[in-house]
């Protein structure tokens, strides 16, 4: 794709809803938005093959295409075209390219149900138009939740300031935390874990007690570390500018106690046993790390969903949830604590005591 575009937007639309666009195209270009709109170029275009051109424009030219989903627009042989080039193109690039706007609850061919829209019922065109110039700021942050942490990103995505960055940032310091775990976190559910040298050779009563305090102290230092004031710390009240390296730090607290949850189930499963009744109690007891680390993964997940769109959510007003408890942030509801579901499965639990009984007799 090329770095330069002639265009930072191009309107995709039916003849029908021309009237709704056109507020949107004008405001788009009183914040500085080169927009293309296919009544300024009707000379250019006389003449000339849309079958060729039009692809052209959708699919080279423009840094984003603004679908404006509608009924007229499924039934139109031109909008098919433009949105056939367009998707094309989305499908060629790791990031988003076809930013939808709802006109009616029509769904749009190739569209994904999971895909983020803004809704010109809900959002105004001052919104609407606002959320453009985010997204094209957050572009040329050249920022994703897919982007190295490097002081250089982090610099250029500060510099933008695209609304949500701090959102952005957490994500990207969470997301690729999480991923360089990801081998650890399934063998996890697999049970698994290379041998650590350690051989348990009585009961192991003591060392499950010793576990249980352990597991209670991560819980204790989560709760203390992921507190209303600490996020307000990072993330900054309105008005007040934040500090990217704390939003890191925040991110990579997260990731550390995902890390120490894991390890802490990992050195169970490590640990060789020389009593067959301690090895089953110890291998249950290292699944009591399984709701909350399947909580904190969802956490992860989530992100990566809503990474992609965020920036135009956030200046629409959208509620961000992810599952965890919500604070307000700058006009928005963001979750971003660790979700603290330290509870054991009651039949889990049930299973432990049974092997405890059988360690005691």
């Amino acid at each position: 794709m090329p770095d330069y575009y002639e265009f930072d937007v191009a309107p995709s639309f039916a003849g029908e809803d021309r009237a709704v666009v056109l507020p949107i195209v004008r405001r788009l270009r009183e914040l500085g938005v080169r927009v293309f709109y296919d009544e300024d170029h009707t000379a250019k275009l006389w003449g000339v093959n849309l079958v060729d051109q039009l692809p052209e424009i959708y699919g080279n030219r423009v840094r984003y295409v603004l679908l404006f989903a509608s009924k007229h627009y499924v039934a139109k042989k031109w909008t098919k075209i433009e949105r056939q080039a367009a998707q094309a193109r989305a499908l060629e690039q790791a990031e988003e390219y076809v930013l939808p706007i709802r006109l009616d609850d029509t769904e749009v061919p190739g569209m994904s149900s999971t895909v983020a829209y803004l809704d010109l019922r809900r959002h105004s065109v001052d919104v609407i138009s606002q959320a453009v110039v985010e997204k094209l700021a957050q572009h040329r942050s050249a920022f994703t939740a897919q982007t190295p942490i490097t002081q250089e990103a982090v610099a250029a995505l500060v510099s933008e300031k695209p609304r949500g960055w701090e959102y952005l940032l957490y994500a990207g310091v969470v997301l690729q935390g999480l991923r360089k775990l990801e081998s650890k976190y399934w063998e996890h559910f697999l049970r698994y874990a290379p041998r650590n040298g350690a051989v348990e050779h009585g009961t192991g009563i003591s060392l499950i007690r010793d576990r249980n305090v352990l597991l209670s102290e991560i819980i204790k230092v989560a709760v203390e570390t992921f507190t209303a004031e600490a996020q307000l710390a990072a993330f900054g009240a309105p008005g007040i500018p934040n500090d990217p390296e704390q939003v890191i730090h925040l991110g990579h607290l997260f990731v550390r106690i995902f890390d120490e949850i894991l390890e802490w189930a990992r050195t169970i499963h490590a640990t060789s046993y020389g009593n067959e009744h301690a090895r089953t109690a110890s291998r249950i007891q290292a699944r009591f790390a399984d709701r909350q680390l399947r909580a904190m993964h969802k956490v992860a997940e989530d992100l990566s969903e809503r990474a992609d769109t965020l920036v135009e959510r956030v200046t629409a007003g959208e509620e961000i949830n992810t599952h965890a408890e919500q604070i307000h942030l700058k006009r928005m509801e963001i979750g971003m604590t660790v979700p603290l579901v330290f509870e054991v499965d009651p039949a889990l639990e049930e299973d432990f005591k049974a092997a405890l009984a059988r360690l005691s007799r």
